[in-house]
């Protein structure tokens, strides 16, 4: 199993904000032209810290907003409750999914 690119920004308000990426689509383009999408996975905003499953699956569970790129990130989320298959944007070969965890 590969590593994942994770990129944590912590927001004015406390929250957490993570950018997960499985490792071999950093730097990665696709492009859907009958939708109208072009995802771009930029260096300079996904790439960060490597980290294995354990590391990702704590990172996954902590931060309260998630944005997740490659099918392997992607099937964690939803395996972990986190995201509904539903939600999963197909673009190309690449899979995308937000995640907003509202509390209150």
């Amino acid at each position: 199993m590969g590593r994942f690119h994770a990129r944590i920004i912590e927001l004015e308000d406390g929250q957490l904000m993570a950018t997960i990426v499985d490792e071999e689509v950093l730097g990665a383009k696709a492009v859907d032209p009958e939708r109208g999408l072009i995802i771009d996975v930029k260096r300079e905003f996904y790439a960060g810290t490597l980290m294995g499953d354990e590391e990702v699956e704590r990172l996954l569970e902590e931060a309260n907003i998630l944005i997740l790129v490659g099918a392997r990130i992607v099937r964690k989320a939803v395996d972990l409750g986190l995201a509904h298959p539903n939600s999963i944007l197909k673009i190309g070969n690449l899979e995308y999914t937000q995640v907003y965890k509202i509390t209150y």
